[in-house]
C-alpha cells in the first residue's frame, strides 16, 4: 500500500534524522560542592529514636501481619536529595535492605540562604530484623571501617524513618459510611517481594497466602481469579465490611487498600436527526500500514456499509441499548471523524476493529479488570497500533496517586509494543476541585499514551473554550500536562452529533467523542507519512495543536491547545517557514547532535517551535519516579560563541565572545579560560537548577514544547542536543536500553521571506518530502517502529 503523493510545492519535510552532526562530546562536569543542610552527627540525632521505635515495632508485629523474612519500611528523603544521583546505596547495601518503591511526600528545601516546602518521595525498602539491628549499630557507633562510615554519612539525606501506618495505607471513598456488616469490592495492592536487578519481583507465595488468610479471618473474601502481577506489584480484590478494612490496613506488606472503582457511567444521548450520512463511495482502507481498535459498547447491528469493518464480540453478556448506542458512536468517529448531516462519509483511513466489551459477566466492581484483561491480550494478540479507549474506571488522578493497575499495564504494553492509546480524559471538570474529583480519569494519565479532553467549537471555529464537563489536569508525574489537549466533543450550544447504524445521529456531549475524533485524524496522518510511530503521532498532536492568548495558566484545562481535524493542511509549509520531522532513537549515556535547518545567511529573526516526545519504560513501584527515561535538549545558537572565565576571580562575570575574534584571543593570551563548548540557549529550567525545578519543567516527561526566537546577530550553524539519562528503582541506571523519539520544528523567518523554504531545501539536501513509499508493519521487536 502507497502513501498519498503529496501535492503541495512546499510539504513538510523528512528525514531530519540526516542533520546528525558526528564527533560531538558532552562537556567534562562543572559545579561547585553540594551544599549539605545537616550533618550525619545531626541527623543521627533525629533518626535514632525513628529507628529504635522501627525496630521495637518490627519485634510486636504479630506474623500474620508481615512477610516471614523481612520488614517494609518507609525512609523520607530530604527534597534536597531527589535526585537520582543522591541515592543512599551505600547505606541500604550496608543493612541488606532492598528498595522496592516510593511515595510522593513534601519535605523542607534548604540552601544556604533559605528555606521552602518542596516535593520529595518516600524511599520503600525491605529489611530484615537482622539488618534493622545492623541499621541501629551503625547510626549509634557512627561506623567502624570505611564502608561503614560512608554508609553512616548517607543518613544525612533521609528526614524520617517509619513503617508505614495504616492511615497511610487506607483510602476511603469521599464520603466516609457508617460501619456495617454489609461488604463491599476494595483493590489491595501488596509491595513486591525483593528486586534483582533493579526490577522489581513480585510477592513471594507464602507472604500472599498470609494476605489471604488475613482477609478471610476478618470475615472477607479474596477474588483469587483476579489477582493480577504488574510491575512487581500484587493487585487483589477483595470484599471486606468497611468496619473490617481498618485491621487490613495493618498488614505490613500491603501498599494501598482502596475501594475498587466502577467503570465510568455512558454519557446521555439527545434528540434524533432526521437527516442522514451516506456510506463512503470504497469501504476499503487508505492503507493498511497499521489497523487500529476500538473498545467499546459494539456497534448497533454489526457490519454494514456505514460500518464496513470487524466488530467482534469479547463479552458473552447481551448487548444494551445504551452501549451499543456509545459504541456506535465513538466507533463512527474514529472512521470518519467529525460528520455533518447530509454529508458523504469519507473513506476510512486504516482497518479498524471495534470490539464490544461491556456489559462484563462479572459483578459490577470487577467489571473494570475483566474488561482490561480483554483489552490487554486483544492488543497483543492482534498486534494494534493505534487504539481507542473512550472508557475507563471512574477513579481521578492524585498528586499522592498510588499505582494504578489500567495506567501501569497500558503503559507497559504501549512501551512494548509501540501502541498508542487514544484515552478520553472523563467528564467530572465540573466536580469539586478541592477534593480533586475534577481531575483527569485513569488511564488517561498514562505517561506513554495520549489523553484528550473535550473542548465547545471544532477547529476552525472561534471563539472556543474547554467544555465545562471536560476533566482538567494536572496529570501523573511523566506526563504532567494531561490531558495533552482537547477536540470538540459537544456542548450545550452546540452538540456532537453522534453517528447511528442507521446513519442518523444523536445528540451528545463527552470526551468519549472528543477522542476518537482525534485517533481519526491521527489514524489519517498515519497514511500520509512515509515513517510513523507512536512517537511520531503524539509530537503532531502536541506541535499543532492550537494555543490560545493565555495558554499557559489554562494548561491544566487544554493541555497544549485545541487538536484539528485534520492534519492535511497542516503538512504544508508558507514560503517563510518550515517544518521538519526528526525520528531517531537513543542508548542511554549518549549524546546526540543535530544541525538545526537554519541557512547560513539570515535576513531577520527566526520563531522557532521545537516538540519533542518519546516512549519511556515506567515503572509502577515507583510514583515519583514513574518514567525510566529523562531526554534531555540542549540549544547551541551560534557554533563560535563561547564563554570566557577569568583565571584570577572565580566570581567575575563571564565574558561571551567569538572564539575566532581579535578579542578571543586578547582573553586567551592573558590567562582567560575558554569554555568547552558554544554558549547555551535556555530551554526550559535555569541551568543548575534543583531536582525540583527540573522536574517541574519536564525532566522526566515524555512530551516537551518549546518557543523562542533566534536572533539574526546571536545565531550560526546553531545545534540541538539530546542527552539520555535513565533511573530504576529511584538510582541512576547504567543499562543500555534505546529510546525511540520523535522531534518536530517549525522555523519562521520573521522577515517574511517568501524564499526561505526553498532555500533550506537547497542547502540541507539530506531534508526531503514524504516520497511514495512502499509500506508495511514491520515484526515484533522490543520497540517497533511502523514503516
Amino acid at each position: 500500500m502507497t502513501t498519498p503523493q503529496a501535492t503541495s510545492q512546499r510539504p513538510l519535510l523528512v528525514n531530519g534524522e540526516a542533520l546528525r552532526l558526528e564527533g560531538v562530546e558532552a562537556p567534562s562536569a562543572a559545579g561547585g560542592p553540594k551544599f549539605e543542610p545537616r550533618t550525619a552527627d545531626d541527623a543521627r540525632e533525629l533518626l535514632l529514636p525513628q529507628i529504635n521505635v522501627v525496630a521495637a515495632s518490627a519485634r510486636a508485629l504479630p506474623s500474620q501481619l508481615r512477610a516471614p523474612d523481612r520488614l517494609y519500611v518507609e525512609a523520607k528523603l530530604l527534597p534536597n536529595y531527589l535526585a537520582a544521583s543522591y541515592f543512599p546505596a551505600a547505606l541500604l547495601a550496608q543493612i541488606g535492605a532492598t528498595p522496592v518503591g516510593s511515595r510522593a511526600d513534601t519535605g523542607l528545601y534548604v540552601t544556604a540562604s533559605k528555606q521552602q516546602e518542596a516535593q520529595t518521595r518516600r524511599l520503600i525498602f525491605t529489611v530484615s530484623d537482622d539488618g534493622l539491628a545492623a541499621l541501629q549499630s551503625l547510626v549509634q557507633t557512627r561506623g567502624g571501617n570505611r564502608t561503614e562510615q560512608q554508609a553512616f554519612s548517607e543518613i544525612r539525606k533521609l528526614d524520617e524513618i517509619t513503617v508505614p501506618r495504616p492511615e497511610q495505607v487506607l483510602r476511603r471513598p469521599p464520603t466516609r459510611p457508617e460501619p456495617t456488616t454489609e461488604q463491599s469490592v476494595w483493590e489491595a495492592v501488596l509491595h513486591p517481594a525483593t528486586a534483582r536487578s533493579g526490577e522489581a519481583v513480585a510477592l513471594d507465595d507464602e507472604t500472599l497466602g498470609r494476605w489471604v488468610s488475613l482477609v478471610q479471618r476478618q470475615g472477607g473474601q479474596v477474588h483469587e481469579a483476579f489477582i493480577r502481577r504488574v510491575g512487581g506489584l500484587t493487585f487483589v480484590p477483595i470484599s471486606a465490611a468497611a468496619g473490617d478494612v481498618d485491621e487490613l490496613a495493618r498488614f505490613n506488606p500491603l501498599r494501598v487498600l482502596r475501594p475498587m472503582p466502577a467503570i465510568r457511567p455512558r454519557p446521555r444521548f439527545g434528540l434524533r436527526a432526521v437527516q442522514r450520512v451516506t456510506p463512503p463511495s470504497t469501504a476499503q482502507p487508505a492503507s493498511t500500514v497499521a489497523t487500529v481498535a476500538v473498545f467499546d459498547g459494539g456497534v448497533d447491528g454489526g457490519q454494514s456499509a456505514l460500518f464496513p469493518i470487524g466488530t467482534p464480540d469479547l463479552t458473552p453478556e447481551p448487548p444494551v441499548a445504551d452501549d451499543l448506542s456509545h459504541g456506535t458512536g465513538v466507533t463512527a468517529a474514529v472512521l470518519y471523524g467529525l460528520l455533518e448531516p447530509g454529508q458523504q462519509a469519507p473513506q476510512p483511513p486504516l482497518p479498524i476493529e471495534s470490539y464490544r466489551v461491556t456489559p462484563s459477566p462479572n459483578p459490577h466492581d470487577l467489571e473494570g479488570y475483566w474488561v482490561l484483561d480483554r483489552i490487554v491480550e486483544t492488543v497483543r494478540q492482534n498486534g494494534h497500533r493505534i487504539v481507542n479507549l473512550s472508557l475507563g474506571p471512574e477513579r481521578a488522578v492524585e498528586d499522592d496517586m498510588e499505582p494504578d493497575r489500567w495506567t501501569s499495564e497500558l503503559d507497559q504494553l504501549s512501551w512494548d509494543n509501540d501502541v498508542l492509546f487514544v484515552v478520553a480524559a472523563g467528564n467530572d471538570g465540573d466536580q469539586d476541585q478541592a477534593t480533586g474529583l475534577h481531575r483527569v480519569q485513569i488511564p488517561a494519565d498514562m505517561a506513554n499514551g495520549l489523553a484528550v479532553g473535550a473542548c465547545d467549537a471544532p477547529s476552525p471555529h472561534r471563539p472556543w473554550a474547554r467544555a465545562p464537563y471536560s476533566s482538567m489536569g494536572p496529570g501523573r508525574r511523566g506526563n504532567r500536562v494531561q490531558p495533552l489537549g482537547v477536540q470538540f466533543g459537544g456542548a450545550d450550544n452546540r452538540m456532537f452529533n453522534l453517528l447511528t447504524a442507521a446513519g442518523d445521529f444523536l445528540e451528545a456531549s463527552g470526551t468519549s467523542f472528543a477522542a476518537p475524533v482525534t485517533t481519526h485524524a491521527l489514524a489519517d496522518l498515519t497514511t500520509r507519512l512515509p515513517r510513523v510511530n507512536s512517537s511520531v503521532l503524539r509530537v503532531f498532536a502536541t506541535h499543532f495543536a492550537e494555543r490560545p492568548r493565555r495558554h499557559v495558566k489554562l494548561r491544566d484545562e487544554i493541555g497544549y491547545g485545541r487538536q484539528p481535524l485534520t492534519y492535511e493542511g497542516l503538512l504544508d509549509c508558507d514560503p517563510n517557514e518550515v517544518h521538519v520531522l526528526f525520528v531517531d532513537e537513543i542508548i542511554r549515556g549518549d549524546l546526540l547532535a543535530y544541525r538545526l535547518p537554519v541557512p547560513d545567511t539570515i535576513a531577520d529573526d527566526l520563531k522557532v517551535q521545537l516538540s519533542l516526545a518519546y516512549a519511556s519504560p515506567v515503572d509502577p513501584t515507583q510514583p515519583t519516579e514513574y518514567t525510566s527515561a529523562s531526554l534531555e535538549m540542549l540549544l547551541r545558537p551560534h557554533h563560535r560563541m563561547h564563554s570566557f572565565r577569568s583565571p584570577a576571580d572565580v566570581d567575575a562575570k563571564p565574558i561571551v565572545a567569538d572564539i575566532g575574534s581579535v578579542s578571543a584571543g586578547e582573553l586567551l593570551a592573558a590567562g582567560w579560560e575558554a569554555s568547552q563548548e558554544p554558549i547555551t540557549k535556555q530551554l526550559g529550567a535555569k541551568p543548575r537548577s534543583g531536582e525540583a525545578q527540573l522536574r517541574d519543567s519536564g525532566k522526566w516527561e515524555t512530551i516537551r514544547h518549546h518557543r523562542f526566537t533566534l536572533k539574526n546577530d546571536e545565531t550560526a550553524a546553531p545545534r540541538l542536543e539530546i542527552t539520555y539519562v535513565a533511573r530504576r528503582a529511584g538510582a541512576l541506571d547504567n543499562a543500555p536500553t534505546k529510546v525511540p523519539f520523535a522531534l518536530l520544528m517549525s522555523i519562521t523567518d520573521t522577515s517574511k521571506s517568501d524564499t526561505f523554504y526553498d532555500t533550506v531545501r537547497q542547502q540541507f539536501s539530506a531534508l526531503r518530502p514524504p516520497q511514495r513509499t512502499r509500506v508495511r508493519l514491520r515484526g515484533q521487536a522490543s520497540n517497533p517502529v511502523w514503516y
